[in-house]
């Protein structure tokens, strides 16, 4: 156990840079889908970095805007949703920043195998979350990813789902949607606790499973500026739900909520669909109206993180 809490920090800041004649090395499918396509990553940089932590071996591969790397990070935690990909490149493109995928191999698969500590959970596991892997005891996993964060700059992670309780035929797989499970079981139609829905104005964001998550830590209330930016996202047709949040459950809604105040942070939630393209625009149109009406929620004056949690 000793050895899994303790892995040197320095390790992760070890990026190494890939020439894009060595692309095809780094056996990430998203990256490959792309192959015949000479200007996917015109204009954008690639780096790499593998470590070990608490069991598990992780390869997370970087993506920079050359002429404009001062923008937001962008997170992609999970390899198997392809749209989340497919959006973070072209934001990247679009709006500049920094941009991280977890890679977990040509089979790109949702968990990282292995076998240790992952994240807050204190039993042994075979597979790792790697959005259920944020906090003090995965210092460098958590680490390589938030320190390409810039100050006054949001942190936008990208998150493509099954259905979760609208339209799969099964009364809902899971809890990635805006609805309230107890009501809908019951044939009504409403919001989740602190879930707000859209104008109905957009026909791509009109569903239930594609939102925004605004988290806020649960002893305090919702702030000022979280209300403005849910009016102005409502306004634009975007469904939002501020994700209550008590103790880390290692996500990094919930790590950036508790431990790092100090960054604005929103993650975009769309179906998944067999047509990437048609998730990839839902989340471009909530990346595009969060950048332009959510700007006053960076470089907010703060409280101390949470140390007790």
């Amino acid at each position: 156990l000793a050895f899994y809490c303790f892995a040197p920090v320095a390790q992760a800041m070890e990026w190494r840079s890939v020439d894009k004649a060595m692309l095809a090395a780094l056996q990430d499918d998203d990256i490959n889908r792309h192959s015949d396509d000479p200007v996917f990553l015109e204009g954008i940089s690639v780096s790499e970095i593998r470590f070990s932590e608490n069991g598990f071996d992780w390869h997370l591969i970087r993506f920079s805007n050359d002429a404009n790397s001062d923008g937001p990070l962008w997170v992609v935690p999970h390899d198997d949703e392809n749209a989340a990909f497919e959006s973070m490149i072209a934001a990247l493109r679009q709006h500049g920043g920094v941009g991280i995928a977890v890679n977990t191999g040509p089979a790109s698969t949702r968990r990282q195998a292995g076998n240790g500590l992952c994240g807050v959970r204190s039993a042994m596991v075979s597979a790792c979350d790697p959005n259920r892997n944020f906090g003090e005891r995965t210092p460098i996993f958590t680490r390589a990813i938030l320190d390409a964060w810039k100050p006054a700059r949001p942190i936008i992670a990208l998150h493509t789902n099954s259905h979760g309780f609208g339209g799969d035929g099964a009364g809902g797989r899971g809890d990635i949607t805006m609805l309230d499970a107890t009501a809908y079981a019951r044939g009504e139609i409403r919001a989740r606790a602190d879930g707000y829905f859209g104008n109905h104005s957009v026909a791509g964001l009109d569903n239930p499973d594609v939102y925004a998550i605004l988290p806020y830590v649960a002893t305090k209330a919702i702030s000022d500026g979280d209300v403005l930016c849910r009016g102005y996202l409502n306004a634009a047709g975007i469904n939002i739900w501020h994700e209550r949040v008590g103790r880390n459950d290692g996500s990094l809604s919930n790590y950036v909520a508790l431990k790092r105040p100090d960054i604005a942070y929103v993650n975009f939630e769309a179906k998944r669909e067999d047509d990437l393209s048609a998730a990839a625009k839902a989340q471009g149109l909530m990346i595009d109206a969060y950048l332009e009406k959510c700007a006053g929620l960076w470089g907010q004056p703060i409280s101390a993180p949470i140390s007790s949690r």
